[in-house]
This record gives structure tokens, C-alpha cells and sequence, in this order.
């Protein structure tokens, strides 16, 4: 009913999106320093940077799921992030998405990438090193931002407000 800020670190450009796990949040830094900032929340009085990679394009939106990171990279599509070690994050691969990748979810082994103008677009990530475009379902204006719960994806689209898409079964299902 009444929160209040138990403590902060400022990153060097704007904070864009922000992912969870374990003690640490992951943080996509999309305009001024385009990064993926890892930050120890162990203590949440005083949260500290531990770790960061430079991203080739504005870092939008980030999933975290296991050892990596997924950022939502701009025209850049998607960064696939190891993040075993904190210190040290690095890209191992990108993706290169049809759109403007803005935003990302990760479900079971798939991540959903909201890629602009050109809709939602389905990575299967279960093999991290070799990640493959699935499939993808276009929306009426420009996909932003993505969540996804149980069988449906939820796509903020930018013009045309909330899209939800069914996952269909997976083969072999």
C-alpha cells in the first residue's frame, strides 16, 4: 500500500528494462551507454554494478532465464548474454530479427521478441549457442514490449494496444 525506496545505484545511460534472478538484476541501458549492467542485490540497502557488456545497439529490453541474458537490442535483434560468471558478462551470440527488437520474454525454451514494425517473432533458445527463428505473428501496428503466461503471449503494440497470441502446440507435443 505504501512502498518506498530502500536503495539505488544510477547507471551511466537510461534504464530501460530490468530482469531478476537470484541476487542479481540485470538491467538494459538502452541510450547513452547501450549496455547490459549486471548489479548485486544481495543487499538491497546499498545495490552495486558487478558487471557489464557493451551492446552493439540500444539495449531495450532483457529476459533472464538459467546462465544467460536475452537483450532486446534495437536493429540489432537479439544478444544472447552468458552471465554464469557476473563479473564478466559476454555476448556469445545475436540473432538478427526481421524488425526493432524492443522488448523480450523467455518461457520454457522459447524467448518472444517484440521486433517493431514486423511483430512478435518466436526464438527457440533451447540450445542457447544456436538459437533459430520458430516463428513470428505480425500485430496491427508496432510491437513495444511482450510478456508471456501460460499458453499466451501479451504484446504491447504501440498503436493498437494489448495483442494476445496463442501459443500453439510444440512439435512432437
Amino acid at each position: 500500500a505504501s512502498p518506498v525506496i530502500t536503495g539505488s545505484v544510477d547507471t551511466p545511460g537510461y534504464a530501460k528494462s530490468v530482469a531478476v534472478l537470484d541476487n542479481y538484476a540485470y538491467v538494459a541501458d538502452g541510450y547513452g551507454s547501450s549496455c547490459l549492467h549486471v548489479i548485486d542485490i544481495s543487499t538491497p540497502a546499498s545495490p552495486v554494478i558487478t558487471g557489464s557488456v557493451d551492446t552493439p545497439s540500444y539495449a531495450l529490453g532483457v529476459a533472464v532465464l538459467d546462465n544467460y541474458a536475452y537483450v532486446a537490442n534495437g536493429y540489432w535483434g537479439l544478444q544472447v548474454v552468458d552471465i554464469s560468471t557476473p563479473a564478466s558478462p559476454s555476448i556469445t551470440l545475436s540473432i538478427d530479427t526481421p524488425g526493432y527488437a524492443s522488448g523480450v520474454a523467455v518461457s520454457g525454451n522459447y524467448a518472444y521478441v517484440a521486433d517493431g514494425s514486423l511483430g512478435l517473432q518466436v526464438i527457440d533458445i533451447s540450445t542457447p549457442a544456436s538459437p533459430v527463428i520458430t516463428g513470428s505473428v505480425d500485430t496491427p501496428g508496432s510491437a513495444f514490449g511482450v510478456a508471456v503466461s501460460g499458453n499466451y503471449a501479451y504484446v504491447a503494440d504501440w498503436t493498437s494496444g494489448l495483442q494476445l497470441a496463442k501459443r500453439q502446440c510444440e512439435p512432437g507435443s
